[in-house]
Parts: structure tokens; sequence; C-alpha cells
């Protein structure tokens, strides 16, 4: 029987919060699963961010949602993840990925590829320590080339995750280059739990050929769903064979609306500078494919009503707005290079 795709957004800080989560039930477009920002793990004990706790405790999609945590020290990150399984979460995700400097200086995140044995205890420690079907982890392929994966994969399926996410990119590539599918289909064929491809999926056309060249059991997606919220409903509706709906600069709108609605309840204490200053941090991505005029004026907007008024002024009409964004960006950068890439093949003589 063909299982369908699974889609999840990826958790991106400051904005894959409650906030967002609320916005895209009120749009219809709800991926098959969330996992939070990042919480940091840390020796001394901290109390668990409780901005976002609120997006599980709070969470009003009724799709389960991971709380990840970004550490490398097993004791420690063992005892966030119990705490978070007091709470109305369907697991814990180690965030083996995150290119932040701040985040890989302390051998954290995407830092921690360049232990294996480091890795190997916190990658134990976790999955002793959780259930069945509550251990997931997000890697890169490695932190200075892809080739490092070789030897990452096999210490990831020794711990026997319940789903592993791979962004197909190393730490130091960042953002902007293009992906590398072919080590995504390996892991997708040699390990026992589903494989999740991320990196560079901006619209349907990019989300086909990941499925072609990787295999993937599904697909995760962060700032192509923040600029075309709707994606999830596309993607869902595209693996189903059925019609999608284009939106257009109105429907923008209203989305802006609701996220600006969204962002306001989440303030105990309304600052209309921190108001506009969090909406800037998602808008950032809508703007490519908007004109010009609008990404400048909407980062130059003081007062919330002006910011509306500019919205509302470029965007209250039905121009089409596209659903893929342009290319020539720093934020979404060589994805058409996946639409031209052969399937790729398992390199010779590797196993796990």
């Amino acid at each position: 029987m063909h299982r369908p795709m699974l889609l999840a957004l990826a958790p991106m800080k400051d904005v894959t919060d409650l906030a967002f989560l609320k916005t895209l039930k009120d749009l219809n477009s709800l991926p098959d699963y969330f996992i939070t920002e990042y919480f940091r793990t840390v020796a001394h004990h901290k109390k668990m961010s409780p901005h976002i706790m609120r997006s599980i405790d709070e969470n009003p999609t009724e799709r389960p949602i991971y709380g990840q945590l970004v550490g490398h020290e097993p004791e420690y990150l063992v005892r966030d993840a119990l705490n978070l399984m007091k709470h109305a979460c369907a697991g814990v995700n180690l965030n083996m990925g995150c290119p932040a400097p701040m985040v890989c200086r302390r051998n954290a995140g995407g830092g921690m590829l360049r232990s294996l044995k480091a890795m190997d205890a916190a990658l134990g420690a976790l999955r002793d320590a959780l259930p069945a079907g509550a251990f997931t982890v997000k890697c890169r392929l490695g932190y200075e080339t892809p080739d490092e994966f070789e030897r990452i994969l096999p210490v990831i399926a020794a711990h026997s995750p319940d789903r592993v996410c791979i962004h197909a990119r190393t730490v130091r590539e960042g953002y902007r280059s293009p992906v590398h599918p072919k080590w995504v289909k390996w892991a997708a064929e040699v390990l026992d739990c589903p494989v999740v491809a991320n990196g560079n999926i901006v619209d349907a056309a990019t989300a086909d050929a990941w499925v072609r060249l990787a295999r993937p059991a599904g697909l995760m997606i962060g700032r192509a769903a923040l600029r075309n919220p709707w994606i999830f409903s596309q993607l869902h509706a595209r693996f189903q064979s059925l019609p999608t709906a284009a939106p257009t600069f109105r429907d923008v709108l209203h989305y802006i609306r609701r996220l600006h609605e969204r962002t306001l309840e989440m303030q105990e204490h309304y600052e209309e500078e921190k108001h506009i200053h969090r909406m800037k941090k998602y808008l950032v991505y809508t703007a490519r494919g908007l004109p010009d005029a609008f990404d400048h004026q909407m980062k130059r907007a003081r007062t919330s009503r002006d910011f509306m008024h500019l919205c509302e002024d470029m965007l209250d009409n039905d121009t089409p707005f596209s659903l893929t964004p342009p290319e020539d960006t720093h934020l979404f950068a060589h994805f058409n290079t996946l639409l031209t890439q052969d399937e790729a093949c398992l390199l010779p003589g590797i196993q796990v």
C-alpha cells in the first residue's frame, strides 16, 4: 500500500511559533506534524522557554508536535527530554543541524557533527530514555563536506531513531548552496525508519523533484512555508492528484491580517515596536515575489497602523501571487538545480 507523503514545518527560530501554527490552522493549510523552535539544553538547570512551550501546551492544530533540543551533554539532554514528555508532546527531536555559529561553537546543533563520539553518546542516551515512537533526529550531511555523511549515518542508524530528517547540505554550506539528494536517497534505502528530506523545497516542482531523486517518506519545508503558507494544502492536494487553488495578492493580505492578529495575541503587555518587528521577521520571506516597493516600505514601517495601511494599499487586489519565489535572492537560492538533476545513484560500497 502506498503511504501518503508526510509533510512537516521546519523549525525556525523566532518565526515557527504558536502564532504561526494558529495562522496555518486559520488558513486550513496544515502539515502532518510540527517541531518546535529549539530549547537550549545547558548544564545548569534553566527553565525551558515559556514562549516555545506554549506551542506544545496550546497547540490548536490537532497535529503532533515534537519538542526540539539543541545541546550536546547526554545527561542534560535526557533531563530536558523527560521534562518535555510531561507535556502534550509527541516526542523529542535532537537538533544536529543548526548552522548558527553561536550554537556550533558550543558543540551543539551542527557542531555535533564534528565529533562522532559525542554524537554517539547523545543519541544513545536519548534513545534509552525515550519510548518507541518518541525519538526523532534532524541533521545535516556533515560539517565541512557532504561525504562526511558516510561516517555520520551509521552512528545515527545504530540508535534506531523513529524518524530522521536530513537537511541535504553541510553546516558550512548554510542555506545558499545546491542540495545533495543522493545522500538522502542512500539514507532512505538503508534506514529502518522514515526519512524526511529538507532543503530547497519551495513549490510543487521542487517537491516532485525530491520525491523523484531521493524517494523520501516525507518533506520538511521552512522558508517557503513562511512565504507561501498554503504550500502544505497545495502539496497534499498534488500528491492526491487533486486541483489546487492559486492565491492572489488579496489572499496574501488575508494571511498577513491573520498573522498580525495572532502575533498580537502572543503579547501579554503590548509593545507596538516589538509587534511590528516580529511581523517583519515573517514577511521578509513573503516579500519575495511581491513588488520591490513592498519590501522596502515594509521594513521602514514604524507603527502598526502604517504597517497595515501599506499592506492594504499594495495587496488588496487580484494580482496572482507566484507560487515560486525568485531565485536571485539570499533567501531562496539554487533550488532550480533540483529540477535538472538525474536520479541519484547509491555510491558503490557504502553500507550501514
